[in-house]
C-alpha cells in the first residue's frame, strides 16, 4: 500500500480541525491495567491458547469444504440443476460463502500469524512448525504474509506518520471505488490493498500458485458434480471479489478520518452482525481499538478488552469508537465518504487527481 502524499497532508489538517474527545489518561490506565490482566492470562495457558486457535482453523477449513461440497446440494437438487436461476443463486450463495471464508482465513494468518506471531505460541520444535504453517496458511487465498507483517508492523510502530506503511487515516475515496473494478485483488487498478505487494515477487507468486491450487482442486470436483457453469460463476465471479469488497470496506473505515495518534486512531466495528461481518469474524479484527491499545493480546481476548472499554466511554466517545447497532456501518460509510470528499474539494484535491497508481 502506497503512502499518498496528499491525503498525509490532508490527515494532518482535517486533524488539527477536528473536535474530538480522545481518551482520557484515567481511562487510558484502566484500560492498560485490563489490558495486562488479560495478557498474564494468555500467557499462563499456552497449552489452551495453542488448542483454541487449531480448533479454530480446522473449523475454518471444514466448513470451507462442506460449503463448497455439500451447500450446492440443497439448491441444485433434480431440475434445478439444469436451471439457470438456481445455478446462478447456488452459486451467488457458494461463491460468497467461500470467498468470505478465505477472507476470514486471511485475515486471520496475516494479522494474527504472520505480524504478531499469536496464533501458536512455544519454544519447541513443533510450535514452530504450527507458526511457519499458520502464517503461511493465508497463501491458500493468494495473501503475501512476509509484505504484509512488514507493512503492518510499521503500521503499528509509525502509526499516523509519514513512515506508516499502512496509512489509513485519510483515503480518498476515488482510491477505495477502484477496488470495485472486476478482479482488482490482482490488477493493480488501485494501490488500496495490502494482502499483497503491487509488484511480483518470489513470495507472491508462491500464494498465487498455492491459491490456485487450492481453488482449482475445488473446482474440479464442482464441475464434476455441478457441471461448468455453475464452476464458473462461483468460482470466477464471486469468490474473487466478494471477500476482497469486504476486506476494502473494513480497511477503508476502521481509521478513516480518525486522529493521528495511536490510543486514539482506530474504531471498533464490535461483534454484531456488521463486526463478524467485515471483521472477519471473532478471530478475525472486529475489535480494532482494542488490538491498537493492547496489540500483544489475541483475538479472544480483545473481545473481552473491548467490553470492558466499551463500558467505560463516554457516550460521545462510544459514537466516535465504536458502530451503532443495525444501521451503523452504513450511517459511517456514508460519512467518511462525504466528509473525505469535502474536506479534500475545500482543499483542491479532487477525487481522480489524487490517484497516482
Amino acid at each position: 500500500m502506497r503512502l499518498h502524499p496528499e491525503e498525509f497532508r490532508l490527515a494532518c489538517d482535517y486533524d488539527t480541525a477536528r473536535g474530538f474527545e480522545e481518551l482520557s489518561p484515567q481511562q487510558l490506565k484502566l484500560i492498560m491495567d485490563r489490558g495486562r490482566e488479560l495478557f498474564r492470562w494468555f500467557k499462563n495457558h499456552l497449552i489452551a491458547h495453542n488448542l483454541i486457535n487449531g480448533t479454530l482453523i480446522a473449523f475454518i477449513l471444514v466448513t470451507d469444504g462442506l460449503v463448497l461440497l455439500a451447500l450446492p446440494h440443497l439448491f441444485l437438487a433434480g431440475a434445478r440443476k439444469e436451471s439457470f436461476l438456481w445455478i446462478l443463486i447456488a452459486s451467488a450463495i457458494v461463491g460468497s460463502a467461500h470467498s468470505w471464508l478465505m477472507y476470514s482465513m486471511v485475515l486471520f494468518s496475516l494479522h494474527e500469524g504472520a505480524a504478531h506471531n499469536l496464533i501458536f505460541c512455544g519454544t519447541g520444535s513443533v510450535a514452530r512448525g504450527a507458526q511457519l504453517v499458520a502464517r503461511n496458511l493465508c497463501r491458500i487465498a493468494a495473501g503475501e504474509p512476509d509484505y504484509y507483517s512488514e507493512c503492518h508492523m510499521a503500521h503499528h510502530a509509525k502509526f499516523g506518520t509519514e513512515h506508516d506503511s499502512e496509512f489509513l487515516n485519510f483515503v480518498i475515496p476515488h482510491r477505495y471505488w477502484l477496488t470495485f473494478l472486476p478482479l482488482a485483488a490482482f490488477v493493480n487498478f488501485s494501490d488500496f490493498l495490502i494482502h499483497r505487494p503491487l509488484t511480483y515477487t518470489k513470495s507472491r507468486v508462491i500464494s498465487g500458485c498455492l491459491s490456485a491450487l487450492y481453488n482449482a482442486v475445488y473446482a474440479y470436483l464442482l464441475y464434476r458434480s455441478f457441471g461448468l457453469t455453475f464452476v464458473l460463476l462461483a468460482m470466477l465471479v464471486f469468490m474473487p471479489h466478494f471477500g476482497f469488497y469486504v476486506d476494502r470496506l473494513r480497511q477503508f473505515t476502521e481509521h478513516n478520518l480518525m486522529p493521528l495518534e495511536n490510543r486514539n486512531g482506530a474504531r471498533s466495528f464490535g461483534i454484531g452482525f456488521w463486526g463478524l461481518l467485515v471483521g472477519g469474524g471473532f478471530w478475525g479484527q472486529p475489535c480494532h481499538l482494542s488490538h491498537h491499545l493492547m496489540p500483544s493480546i489475541p483475538w479472544y481476548q480483545q473481545i473481552r478488552l473491548h467490553f470492558f472499554i466499551r463500558s467505560i466511554l463516554t457516550k460521545r466517545q462510544r459514537g466516535q469508537f465504536m458502530l451503532k447497532p443495525f444501521l451503523g456501518l452504513p450511517q459511517l460509510l456514508w460519512r467518511v465518504v462525504s466528509d473525505a470528499n469535502r474536506f479534500a474539494g475545500e482543499r483542491g484535491i479532487p477525487g481522480p487527481s489524487a490517484q497516482q497508481t
